[in-house]
Formats: C-alpha cells, structure tokens, sequence
C-alpha cells in the first residue's frame, strides 16, 4: 500500500480539524442547554404563578388581591415588593420584618429603593387599621401587596420574598459582604446576640443579619432601615459581580430554598443584566415618612400623608423633577 499524497493528508487533517470542531460545538451545547435546564428547574421552585391565597375572602378584599402572572418584557416603571421574613417570629404564621419598593424607572432612568416602615399605621383590607408588616401574618403576600396598593394608590408589578437565613447563608456563599458599620452595636436578646465594632470590615451572614436587625441607636428603627437599604444596594452589587457569577451553582440551591417571587426567569435575567451596569451610588434610597406614636400601648408610626404623597410623585411615579 503506497504512502499518501501531501494533498490525501492535508484532506484528511481538514477532516480531522471539521470533525473536532464539531465535536466540540456539540459539547458546548449540550453544556449551555444543561445549565439552561438546570437554571430552570431551580427557578421553577423560586417562581410563584400568582400570590399565596392565604388572603381573606373576596368578599373582604379588593379583586386585585390575586394577581395572575404577567410575561411581557421589563415595563418602563416596574415596581417590585421586597419582603424580608423573620423565620423567628412564628406569631401569628410570621410577618414582615423588612418591607421595601425596588422601582426601575426606564423613562428617568433611575432605580429607587423606598422603604416602609413595619409599624407604619395603615388600612389592611378585611382587617382595618394596623402595622403594615401584620398584613403578612394575615394574608401573607397577598394582603400585603393589596394593603400597599391601597396605601400609597400604585401598582405593584411584582414581588420577591426571602427569609433572613437564607440570606445569611448566601452571604456566606459570595464570601461575605464589606460594608462600614457606623458604630459600636451591642444588643443581648433572647433569641438575638448583636456584637459589631464600627469601622470598614467584610460581614460574614450572621454579621450581616446583625447589622439590619439592630436598633438601638438614636433613631431606633428609622436608623435600622437606612441600614437595610445600604445592606440592599450592597448585597445585589456583589451579587452580579464576576466573582459571584461563578458561584452561581451554589447560591441557585439556596436561593430556591428561601426565595420566591412571580418574576418568571426570562423576566429575573433581563432585570439581572439591567442592574448589572447600574452605577450603585447613584441608587436613590428613601423611607416613607411618618410620626410614632404609641395607641392603647401599642407602638405605631402614623403617616405623614403630604410627605408620603411627594415620595410616591419623586421616587414611585417618577412626575416631578429631581431636587437639588
């Protein structure tokens, strides 16, 4: 048998080459189209079609109480119901330590953080005048999102929930979160411990849970949200950097765990690749104003309506111009 011709073997190299590149965009695929299912999979246990139904009756609710699920495209104002829950406080079936708005404003180009205080005073259809965060023990997601509806007179488009220890062992995933904690925090509780010094430090998750939990600084609770809206910014800038990305495999599980939210994925990804080229500082927080005020022995803060209708107009409606 003679040997080849230069050509047969340049021929069969060509073939050879044709042959692993295919090879290889075959692996790539079946690796892209295994993560996607993947992806799926776990977002099927995070996402929710509509609201829990643990709302009181039709009869003593709105009918936006129950939502069903929207699929179009990121709007230009999105509205999305943050809720963070306490897994330690089972009164009642639990309620909502932690209650904010993430607006995304694609006309103004901005993204606002509004909180709402936990004991502001509002109108919980079906139940009457009470704290804001009793709507979850109440009716869980549903009621809430109904209640702040109704409260501040806007559309909520989506919601997310997540328990605190979920949270905390995600930041134990990403490697902890750095943040500058203003000053000395030590609170001694029965089913808390808060021991942090101040200055720029990385908190590991229970840290982390520590420095929102806390409350006895000036302002009490007022102080406590500013710092959750900083721990916010923070958590969801560290969250999209690269070095997280990675870590995706091993934050989905937990997230599945102890989030959940009616965002459907396509929704979640094209909102994940919006914020990751925000600038974080220029994220506007606000809190909603209010007055305490304590009513039969019970601590409430009373709405200021004319200063919670300017925020709702500034921060949710996005009408007026920025002041500077």
């Amino acid at each position: 048998m003679g040997k080849s011709t230069p050509r047969a073997q340049k021929k069969k190299k060509l073939i050879s080459s044709r042959h692993f590149l295919i090879l290889a965009t075959l692996v790539v695929a079946a690796v892209l189209i295994g993560s996607g299912v993947w992806l799926k999979i776990l977002w099927d246990q995070i996402y929710e079609e509509t609201a829990p139904s643990a709302a009181p009756s039709e009869e003593e609710t709105p009918e936006n109480v129950v939502y069903e699920s929207t699929r179009e495209s990121l709007p230009d104002v999105m509205n999305i119901m943050i809720l963070g829950l306490d897994s330690r406080d089972r009164t009642m079936g639990g309620r909502a330590d932690t209650i904010m708005l993430l607006v995304l404003n694609r006309k103004t180009n901005e993204i606002n953080i509004v909180s709402v205080p936990r004991d502001m005073r509002v109108h919980l259809p079906g139940r009457g005048l009470d704290k804001i965060n009793h709507a979850y023990a109440y009716g869980e997601v549903a009621l809430t999102r109904a209640a702040l509806e109704d409260f501040l007179d806007v559309k909520i488009d989506h919601y997310v929930t997540t328990d605190f220890e979920g949270f905390k062992n995600i930041v134990d995933i990403m490697g902890g979160i750095e943040l500058e904690v203003e000053q000395r925090m030590r609170y001694y509780g029965i089913d808390v411990t808060i021991e942090l010094d101040p200055g720029l430090q990385v908190l590991d998750g229970d840290k982390a849970l520590q420095y929102v939990r806390y409350r006895s600084s000036g302002r009490g609770d007022l102080d406590r949200v500013e710092r959750q809206q900083k721990l916010v910014k923070t958590f969801i800038q560290e969250i999209l950097t690269f070095k997280n990305i990675i870590k995706f495999p091993r934050i989905l599980p937990q997230m599945a765990a102890n989030v959940k939210t009616d965002l459907e994925l396509n929704q979640a990804l094209m909102l994940a690749n919006k914020l990751k080229n925000v600038d974080f500082d220029e994220i506007n927080t606000t809190t909603l104003p209010g007055n305490p005020r304590y009513i039969e022995g019970i601590s409430y803060v009373l709405p200021d309506e004319e200063g919670i209708a300017d925020v709702v107009n500034r921060y949710i409606r996005g009408v007026e111009e920025k002041k500077s």
